[in-house]
């Protein structure tokens, strides 16, 4: 039961961070989202850093469960394939109005004052780096963790653009995601 708890806390907490920012996550606030008697956030997370990295957490476990099945396939995939798995993840992290994108940004900017959040979000994000240069390596392109890192970049930034203007149309977003994809990865 404290595990149930704890997750819909963390849940709570991350749609406080989506939509009322980095300041407007309080243990108060949290209890109300997640329909808690007041001090129930408290009781699980003490402090603001321990309810910031328990966010952080369970952002990065949400997102292996959301991506991890497409991510364990380790076939060789077409260009075609990977802009089609690039535009599925950017979709999954626009879905529920950008909540996912929303409070991720809101923690990379917390991450730059607190090491163990950056920590957090570091390891998810190497792991992602890894599994693309593998694939770009695969696909036979040269400088293959540069290209991962400017993928990532160029797709972290169509995900925070779509989220940002509310209601992100996701055939849109999915062209957006292959031009990009195409753009990188064809061979100059």
């Amino acid at each position: 039961m404290i595990e149930d708890r704890r997750t819909v806390v963390a849940e709570a907490a991350i749609a406080a961070l989506a939509t009322r920012g980095a300041r407007g996550l309080t243990h108060r606030a949290v209890d109300q989202l997640a329909g808690l008697p007041e001090g129930s956030t408290s009781y699980y997370f003490r402090t603001r850093a321990a309810l910031l990295q328990a966010c952080a957490e369970h952002l990065v476990a949400r997102t292996q469960r959301e991506l991890g099945p497409a991510l364990e396939e380790r076939a060789q995939l077409t260009l075609q394939e990977l802009a089609a798995l690039a535009a599925q993840a950017v979709c999954a992290w626009t879905a529920e109005g950008g909540l996912l994108v929303l409070a991720r940004h809101e923690l990379l900017l917390e991450s730059a004052r607190q090491p163990e959040i950056h920590q957090t979000l570091t390891a998810a994000s190497g792991y992602l780096q890894k599994w693309l240069e593998d694939r770009i390596a695969e696909l036979g392109l040269p400088a293959a963790p540069a290209r991962a890192a400017e993928l990532i970049a160029c797709l972290d930034g169509i995900a925070l653009a779509a989220a940002v203007a509310g209601q992100p149309d996701g055939d849109a977003v999915g062209r957006s995601v292959t031009r990009v994809v195409n753009g990188l990865l064809t061979e100059p």
